[in-house]
């Protein structure tokens, strides 16, 4: 162990300063785990990150691999645990618990359908719709109102050319029917 962090600009300096070959970042670091996860990779390229979290949340999980995470590991870890996450993250291998890899293909599949011409937002929205978040779950986690919430699924039914939520939520090409007669 080369530094210790009380927060996310601590971890940063600390990783610029040692460059370290792994960092492990509580999900909980005050001054928010993933500033801190883009700021460690961003100033040690070569430092492999891994979140340790109190519990497992795939928006979590999916928040830290976008910011550079290449691990996750929801739970109290014992040492021999430990020792075995590092040596697979040291072995360039991601470190996701298997309960929780469908989370990242499903993102990787909305990801590639017609997304790329969403709002960083509609983006957020379609990705939570298809982990199985309601209107109001999207809506408290993101800080909007619901109402915000259903336009962003009608804009995002429209622009995706499905003709319904469900088609959304499950990824299904179904066409929405041609208009008039």
């Amino acid at each position: 162990m080369c530094a210790e962090a009380g927060d996310a600009e601590q971890a940063i300096r600390a990783a610029g300063r040692e460059q370290p070959d792994l960092c492990l970042v509580g999900a909980e670091l005050p001054g928010d785990a993933v500033v801190a996860i883009r700021g460690i990779t961003r100033v040690a390229p070569g430092a492999s990150v891994i979140v340790l979290a109190s519990r497992g949340d795939a928006d979590d999980l999916l928040d830290a691999v976008r910011a550079g995470a290449v691990g996750y590991v929801p739970g109290a870890l014992d040492a021999r645990r430990l020792r075995r996450i590092i040596r697979a993250a040291q072995a360039h291998e991601a470190v996701i618990p298997r309960a929780m890899v469908l989370d990242l293909l499903i993102e990787l599949r909305s990801s590639g359908r017609g997304t790329d011409q969403l709002t960083g937002r509609q983006a957020q929205v379609l990705g939570m719709l298809r982990r199985g978040h309601s209107t109001a779950s999207i809506a408290r986690r993101l800080d909007i109102a619901p109402v915000t919430v259903r336009r962003h699924i009608s804009e995002l039914t429209r622009r995706l050319g499905v003709g319904e939520r469900a088609a959304l939520v499950d990824g299904r090409p179904q066409q929405r029917p041609p208009d008039g007669p």
